[in-house]
């Protein structure tokens, strides 16, 4: 009887051990399919959004005054721009307005890479190339484990700027994550005529930081909104 009792207590045991490991297991053994997966609940969650953004461009090639501006957005990429100084515009590189992983989704070779910390979360890193007519581009991104939210993006293609892109969100309504603050940086490789010419003209990165303020989600917004200026608020 006590020999019994003495199986039965260690087989609890043994139980008690293995089960956790393959739990743990599971939980850091998720494919990029199903980060993206999870990842896209938060971004498919917002249908619209209006709000407030202040965006600075940093550049040693061009001078662009700090602009003030309203965004009003709608999917899947509709963007109405308003400013009370009459001169609005988004980077067309650098600005994250809509899903950030709508363009890496479509890569066929997805990886995860590894897991590591990125702006203070332990986050999943998955790399994909994306096909472009005729060159590949390859990106990175990095989602963090707890909410599941795009921290970093970082964007190398075969030719052509370079782009690293960070996230800081912000709860709004107690229900949607939305960007807080994203910053940009973009890196363009010397021409090869530039490489030996020009040396005195000033080089770096651009960065192009936006800060939002006075969200509005999922409001309604009328398809008629966006089209006065579509098309049109990219340069």
């Amino acid at each position: 009887m006590n020999i019994f009792r003495l199986k039965k207590a260690i087989l609890i045991v043994i139980i008690a051990v293995l089960f956790p490991a393959v739990g743990a297991r599971a939980a850091t053994s998720m494919t990029p399919k199903a980060i993206f997966a999870r990842a896209g609940l938060n971004y498919d969650a917002v249908n619209d959004y209006i709000a407030n953004a202040q965006i600075t461009v940093e550049s040693p090639q061009v001078h662009v005054p700090d602009m003030q501006v309203k965004i009003y957005f709608k999917r899947p990429d509709k963007i109405h721009l308003e400013s009370k100084d009459g001169f609005a515009m988004l980077p067309r590189q650098g600005a994250v307005t809509g899903n950030p992983l709508k363009e890496i989704t479509g890569a066929t070779d997805l990886i995860l890479i590894r897991s590591e910390k990125a702006l203070g979360d332990d986050c999943y890193v998955v790399q994909g190339t994306i096909k472009k007519n005729d060159r590949s581009d390859e990106m990175t991104v990095w989602i963090d484990k707890t909410n599941f939210l795009v921290r970093q993006i970082a964007g190398n293609p075969e030719w052509g700027p370079s782009i690293f892109v960070k996230l800081w969100y912000m709860r709004v309504s107690n229900r949607y994550w939305m960007p807080k603050m994203t910053t940009a940086k973009i890196s363009i490789p010397p021409m090869p005529s530039q490489r030996f010419e020009d040396k005195d003209k000033p080089g770096g990165p651009t960065i192009v930081a936006l800060k939002f303020t006075g969200y509005r989600v999922n409001t309604g917004l009328s398809d008629k909104l966006f089209e006065k200026q579509k098309g049109s608020n990219k340069p």
